[in-house]
């Protein structure tokens, strides 16, 4: 029995011997190293262009306005954004997992289905056709300058966002799941800044559909 331990001693020493220096039996949990590469970050704003819809009656403009009362006419939009990212993986050491890391986001907003509606009692060319057309386009004038006078802010804003994941690289044995869930929380964070930012937005039309600014829009014609 001593001759076996002795024997196994020996062994053990033989082996430390051969390791490199400050390596041990147990390998360490494989980590992903940091990257000093920065995530660049790109924001595009498309203007939207309306579709003048002439077809519908004052009161079906009306039951689509709900809480105007009287519309001379209607522009209905809707903000769509579209969230992508680029990523780079490689496996660690032991080849058992991967090292995702974020490269990119790109951002693009934008109107792609605005539509003006103008009642169907006004002829196309009428003084008050033309009067009710100018209206509508200032709230689509309102809604291009608007983003692009936020287009800074929402740059800076995902900068920030992606501070979390950059020279970070994650470590993960679902790659393809781990890229999606980044994606989701990125999106998730970009809606809330839409929703927050959509209050400017909509205060800024509130202040054109007053009942001060029908009666100048009707008075620019002599009969309306």
């Amino acid at each position: 029995m001593a001759d076996d331990r002795l024997r196994m001693i020996r062994i053990m020493a033989l082996i430390l011997s051969v390791l490199p220096a400050g390596e041990s039996l147990a390998r360490e949990s494989p980590v992903c190293p940091p990257t000093d590469k920065i995530v660049t970050v790109e924001v595009r704003f498309d203007q939207a262009q309306p579709f003048v819809d002439d077809s519908q009656s004052r009161s079906w403009i009306q039951g689509r306005a709900r809480a105007l009362h009287h519309p001379i006419g209607l522009t209905v939009s809707r903000l769509a954004h579209t969230l992508t990212a680029q990523f780079e993986t490689g496996s660690t050491a032991d080849h058992q997992r991967q090292c995702v890391t974020l490269r990119s986001v790109s951002l693009a907003l934008g109107y792609p289905s605005t539509r003006i509606y103008i009642a169907n009692e006004y002829r196309p060319g009428s003084c008050a056709y033309q009067a009710i057309h100018r209206h509508e386009m200032e709230h689509v004038r309102i809604l291009n300058h608007f983003q692009e006078k936020v287009l800074p802010i929402w740059r800076a804003h995902l900068h920030t966002l992606v501070q979390a994941y950059e020279r970070k690289p994650l470590l993960s044995t679902e790659p393809h799941k781990t890229q999606q869930q980044v994606l989701h929380e990125l999106d998730q964070a970009v809606r809330k800044e839409i929703q927050h930012l959509d209050k400017e937005q909509k205060a800024a039309q509130a202040a054109i559909d007053t009942p001060q600014n029908y009666a100048k829009v009707r008075a620019s014609c002599p009969q309306w």
